[in-house]
């Protein structure tokens, strides 16, 4: 099992989605950070020191916050562990098609909360868990995206957002089976598809 690349290759991944969210975070924080240059705020001690400071308590207001730790710590970990690590083997094994796991899945997730964005993310959920055989990969996807929201398409006056969101669809699209392929997070398969090897009947 190589668990870095089940954390690195899905997230990298799912951030290539939010190309133009990205993009429009920078370009909003390169914004900020020249107001304030132009107010007088420039790279003294005393202005480094007092942005760290922010920052340091900024970090413990947001690690104190029981919604923070529910939207990105609770609700990512039970959420694919239910739905995700213990359904799709089940399914897997019961003689169901990869295909039909990815996409039947996602609709017992949706029925318990919202239904449209959560059928197309437990989807993709669910393909990184089949393709990687880990946990780790839609636990990291899921964590990313309630931490970003929905994409950024376009923006108004910003045509490199929507440059970026095409070009990050387009990255998605191109990378998702080179970068999901099974053996690069597993040593073997087994030709098991719920790779836990109870597929084969041994």
């Amino acid at each position: 099992m190589k668990q870095w690349q089940a954390v690195i290759f899905p997230l990298t991944l799912t951030a290539l989605m939010y190309g133009g969210s990205l993009v429009l975070k920078s370009l909003l924080l390169m914004s900020a950070l020249r107001e304030h240059m132009n107010f007088g705020g420039g790279l003294s001690f005393n202005n480094i020191k007092n942005l760290s400071e922010e920052i340091v308590a900024c970090s413990r207001s947001i690690a104190s916050d029981v919604l923070v730790w529910r939207t990105y710590v609770v609700a990512p970990l039970t959420e694919e562990l239910v739905f995700r690590a213990c359904m799709l083997p089940l399914l897997l094994c019961g003689g169901f098609q990869k295909s039909t796991v990815i996409f039947l899945c996602p609709i017992f997730f949706s029925l318990g909360l919202q239904l449209g964005y959560t059928v197309v993310f437990g989807s993709y959920a669910s393909f990184l868990f089949i393709q990687t055989g880990h946990f780790l990969a839609p636990l990291v996807a899921h964590a990313f995206c309630n931490f970003m929201g929905l994409p950024v398409l376009v923006s108004r006056g910003k045509g490199i957002v929507s440059v970026a969101s095409v070009a990050g669809i387009v990255g998605f699209l191109w990378l998702l089976f080179p970068m999901t392929h099974p053996e690069l997070y597993n040593d073997r398969t087994d030709n098991c598809v719920c790779w836990q090897g109870y597929c084969s009947g041994n």
